[in-house]
Parts: C-alpha cells; structure tokens; sequence
C-alpha cells in the first residue's frame, strides 16, 4: 500500500499545502497498518499450528486492524472524487476481503465433517457452489470488476451515490454504514475472498483426490509480490498457451507453496507502483551477470 492515496490539487497554494499534507499523514497511517497487520500475521503464522486456532486468531487482528482503518476514516474529508474512489476500491476492500477470507476459513474448518473422503469431499463441494453461486447472482459487477473497468467508478465507490440498475440489490443495505460504506466495497471485497476462498478449496480437493500422490515443492524463497509479478508477464506473454491466469496461480500456489492471496489486488498496487517491475528487472540483470560470467 504504498503510496496508497493519489496525488490531489487545490485551488490556492495554501490549500494544495494542506491538502498534501493531509495526503502524505494517510498514505504513511495506510503503510504503517498495513506493516503491522501482516506483521501480526506472520507472527501468528509462525506460532500456531493448528489451522483452526490459526485461522481464529488471525482473523481476530485483521478485524482489530479494520477497526482502527475505520476510526481513522470516518472523520477524514477525502481531497477529491478520485481519491475517495481509490480508497473504497482498493485500500478498504484489500483489508476487509483478508478478514472475511479467514472467517470462512475458520467456519469451513469448523463445519467439516470429520469421516471418508467421500463425505469430505461432498462437503467442500457444497462450499465451492456458495462461492461460485454469490458470483454467478451478480454477473455485471463480476465482469465490470474482471475487465477492470472504471466507468461506473463514481457510482460503486463514492458514498452518498446509488443508481437501481447497475447492480445486484443487496439486502444488506441496511446495515451500511454511511461514512465508511460505498455502494460495491463490500461486494468487492467477499468477491475477492471468494475467490482466494475458491483457490483453497480446489487444492483441498487435490489433496483429496490424490492422497498417495507425490507432490514435488519448489518453495518460494523471495517476496510473493515477485511471483504475481512473473505469473503476469508469463501470462501476457501467454507463455501458457490459453490456460486462464487464474488456473495459473492455482497451480504454482500448490508447487511453491504459498498462498498469493489476492493476486488481482495485487496487480492493481504493482500498476501504482513509481518501480512496477522490480522483480523482472532485476531478473533480466542477474542473467546477463551470469553469461558474462560464464563465458
């Protein structure tokens, strides 16, 4: 998240100024809560063993982290329409699709059913179709947020704006709250943990149905965000052929071992970034090292 709000304007230079200023206090609070989130995370990580307590207790401080996200927002006027809509989209719904990702996982551990693989298996089935079925009801979104679309911005991450006809009618509407909800923030968000969600599951199924099945594990040893970014370039390169980019990820996830999370929002942080290839650019300069190297 860094970086995490654009630059803005102001009609006087004081209030560019203060604007700025205002600007660069959020974008370092965003760093900092996002530093100490996934610092409590891999701590949790590292000390629980148990996926249950281990899903629990993380879910427990990203919820305290969207808490403090909220505090800090409920009383910030955003500079301008762009901002505001880059918060809702981006920043908000990275936070809240990581809590609801793991109290699903805590409730999908916690109701499995504890027999054959037969059983299991109809069970994550029935979990995978509640995924699939939250997206299937709301098709335009899903495809407006795949396409990466921007044109109804204004509508599905601005507060105070609502159009009947542009999405699906959520009967939770009740319980927004109007200062820190916009009309899709949420809905992005369960997206994006359906999908992680659905990642998960399919790789239980795996494992179910090869039980006996050796698994070689190439562990990754660098950042994640550097395996997003070479899973991309090999996907515009379509160095997979016509495999979708999801599938893609599915499977190097279960060969590096590790979960990338939300790969999309990741993508859409790296396209912010001053650097958006680091990674590959410094692929390409550690090769060409070597050939001189090894002539």
């Amino acid at each position: 998240m860094n970086d995490i709000l654009p630059n803005t304007g102001c009609d006087s230079d004081k209030g560019r100024e203060q604007a700025s200023d205002d600007d660069s206090q959020l974008s370092r609070y965003l760093l900092i809560l996002k530093k100490e989130t996934e610092h409590k995370i891999r701590m949790i990580n590292s000390a629980e063993k148990d996926p249950l307590k281990r899903a629990y207790s993380i879910a427990l401080a990203l919820a305290e982290s969207n808490a403090q996200l909220k505090a800090r927002i409920m009383d910030y006027e955003f500079n301008n329409e762009d901002e505001e809509i880059y918060f809702f989209k981006f920043v908000k719904p990275y936070l809240v699709s990581r809590l609801i990702y793991y109290c699903q996982l805590y409730n999908i551990e916690m109701n499995r059913p504890v027999g054959p693989a037969q059983v299991q298996r109809e069970y994550l089935y029935r979990e995978l179709r509640n995924l699939q079925d939250y997206i299937e009801r709301r098709p335009e979104f899903y495809s407006y947020y795949r396409l990466g679309s921007t044109q109804y911005d204004v509508y599905y991450f601005t507060r105070d704006r609502f159009e009947i006809g542009r999405q699906y009618l959520e009967a939770t509407m009740s319980e927004r709250e109007p200062r820190y909800s916009t009309n899709c923030d949420y809905k992005l968000a369960k997206i994006q943990a359906n999908e992680r969600l659905e990642i998960m599951i399919k790789m239980q199924l795996d494992e179910l149905d090869h039980p006996h099945e050796e698994i070689v594990q190439l562990p990754w040893e660098t950042k994640k965000v550097f395996l997003i970014e070479l899973l991309y370039a090999l996907d515009s390169f379509r160095a997979f052929g016509k495999m979708p980019l999801k599938k893609v990820v599915h499977v190097f996830q279960k060969l590096c071992v590790v979960d990338l999370g939300n790969v999309s929002s990741a993508f859409a942080e790296m396209k912010e970034r001053n650097d958006p290839t680091p990674f590959l650019d410094s692929l390409k300069e550690v090769l060409l090292h070597r050939m001189k190297r090894d002539k």
